[in-house]
């Protein structure tokens, strides 16, 4: 064990009466001690004992992330219920492993599994924010500035859930399948060809007609499926309608574009503004707000005004400070 490389574990997330599936390890004055081997039962004497000794955080191997992550996942309902876990917490594990699942889905978008894991990572988000009014802002920044397609989407599920819940109009059903359907809105790119999509130049007029069609893609993937609810189908097919007719696949405009395919085109525009592309650097939120607030002909402004809102006081003050010269030539 001694070229093993091992991880902090706290001791608050394991949970009660619970087969970890890995082993956790005490940190001693010559190297890591096996203290609870994977198959055994974790119970509140073995948790009161460490507490006792004053030990709240355990090790475990980096081999064995894989097992680690899995458990989290199974847990992750009790993990945001337990009111003696920190929200910051809730929120790294949250975000973490929905982009777990994420990339798991896109690399395997037919999976039945995946989807059920899906919907039960937006369930938990959907708990969470219902629940905490100012978790947004931890999740904005922990997000990464650099571009993958998993965690665009996790992002997008996690912007799409707070505009929708800061609405006021949506139920708790109904944002466990907007929240679904922002998660599986880029799912069709996993048809396109990988090249197009990571092409570090402008694309041809065929690659564009190609990347288009991931949203037709994405509709045919999920459109059968029991497991994904009609209502969550309409931010895959709307994501990219625009209020001026100019979008796509339908030019749908103004009047005609679902409330769901509204707040995930906001959301979908603003993560992909302030992410680094292979062709594009990231923009900052308020410079991406900015742009957002400016184009009445492609976003719903009242949805745009409510994602403003969500970013926090100082950014709000420094978007309104930079539109109010426009504003006063009106």
């Amino acid at each position: 064990m001694t070229d093993q490389k091992f991880i902090e574990i706290d001791l608050e997330l394991l949970r009660i009466d619970t087969i970890l599936g890995f082993d956790l390890f005490l940190q001693g004055d010559h190297g890591y001690i096996l203290y609870r081997s994977r198959n055994v039962p974790f119970n509140e004497r073995v948790r009161q004992n460490l507490l006792y000794h004053g030990v709240k955080i355990l090790f475990m191997p980096v081999s064995d992330m894989g097992k680690y992550e899995v458990y989290i996942e199974n847990n992750l309902s009790n993990i945001i219920s337990d009111p003696h876990i920190r929200p910051e917490v809730k929120y790294q594990l949250l975000y973490e492993t929905s982009t777990n699942i994420a990339k798991e889905l896109i690399a395997d978008p037919n999976s039945i599994a995946n989807i059920k894991r899906s919907s039960k990572a937006i369930e938990n988000m959907v708990d969470l924010y219902l629940k905490d009014d100012g978790g947004l802002r931890i999740i904005i920044e922990m997000m990464p500035e650099d571009y993958r397609l998993y965690t665009h989407s996790t992002n997008v599920a996690t912007l799409s859930v707070a505009v929708g819940k800061s609405l006021g109009v949506l139920s708790k059903s109904d944002l466990n399948e907007l929240g679904l359907g922002a998660l599986l809105h880029d799912i069709g790119k996993s048809q396109v060809p990988s090249e197009i999509l990571n092409k570090p130049g402008p694309l041809t007029t065929e690659e564009f007609e190609e990347v288009k069609q991931h949203v037709r893609y994405g509709c045919y993937l999920v459109e059968n499926n029991p497991l994904v609810p009609k209502q969550a189908i309409l931010p895959i097919l709307s994501h990219h309608e625009r209020l001026s007719g100019t979008g796509y696949p339908a030019g749908k405009k103004q009047g005609q574009i679902p409330l769901f395919g509204l707040i995930t085109g906001v959301a979908d525009s603003f993560d992909a503004m302030t992410s680094n592309r292979v062709y594009q650097k990231a923009m900052t939120p308020v410079q991406a707000m900015e742009i957002l607030l400016g184009d009445f002909n492609s976003y719903d402004r009242h949805i745009v005004m409510e994602m403003m809102k969500l970013l926090g006081p100082q950014k709000r003050r420094s978007i309104r400070a930079e539109l109010t010269p426009v504003v006063s030539t009106i």
